[in-house]
């Protein structure tokens, strides 16, 4: 049946790269999304005049459909162990709120330094500085979190070579910041960050020693 897969005594099965990153692209894509919508969750507070992803709240839903996202993935293709799927679900929000976490912290602490002086015109150096090295540190931080999680039961994720490219693809995204902050819309950094954090999981699960 096309609905095998739903099932816990069929043993899971690698697709090909192509439809696995795909699809696991497409997953980040909607999970990414999904912070555009009202949140159901609590709000983050964090200090006042923070990053303006965070001012008022942090999209905690967002974290929480990539977690579910990634698990799902992970209970399709690799393990149909509940547990391991649940704690890579876990492992992954705990990720996505660090990311929030350091990011603000990063921002906070530039902007509170005497970086680039006093003059007119400095302020706004240390927020687009701020906002691009928060950005990237907390897409790797984010991103390392993740593959932990994802190779709980993907055994291929834990190679050197699949972890450190999931890394660096977060940092990579985590640049996104900076114009989401300026433009005041999350997704501008969940949607990217998402999708090729999740794409590049994928391509690790399919590249094997």
């Amino acid at each position: 049946m096309v609905w095998d897969f739903l099932k816990d005594d069929i043993e899971p099965r690698i697709s090909s790269r192509a439809r696995i990153v795909l699809t696991m692209a497409l997953v980040g894509i909607l999970t990414g999304s999904i912070s555009s919508l009202p949140s159901p969750l609590p709000s983050i507070r964090l200090e006042e005049n923070g990053l303006i992803l965070n001012t008022a709240s942090s999209p905690m839903h967002a974290g929480v459909a990539f977690a579910l996202g990634i698990a799902g993935c992970m209970w399709v293709w690799v393990s149909r162990d509940v547990g391991k799927c649940l704690l890579t679900a876990v492992l992954v929000f705990l990720g996505w709120l660090a990311a929030v976490n350091t990011a603000n912290d990063l921002y906070q602490v530039l902007i509170a330094s005497g970086v680039f002086g006093t003059d007119t015109g400095a302020k706004d150096s240390r927020e687009a500085i701020g906002l691009v090295v928060g950005g990237v540190v907390a897409g790797g931080v984010g991103a390392s979190l993740a593959a932990f999680g994802a190779g709980i039961p993907a055994k291929a994720i834990r190679r050197p070579e699949n972890w450190t490219l999931i890394v660096a693809a977060g940092a990579a995204a985590g640049i996104m910041l900076y114009p989401a902050a300026s433009l005041r819309l999350p997704f501008v950094i969940y949607v990217p960050w998402q999708a090729l954090v999740a794409a590049t999981i994928g391509f690790g699960l399919t590249r094997r020693a």
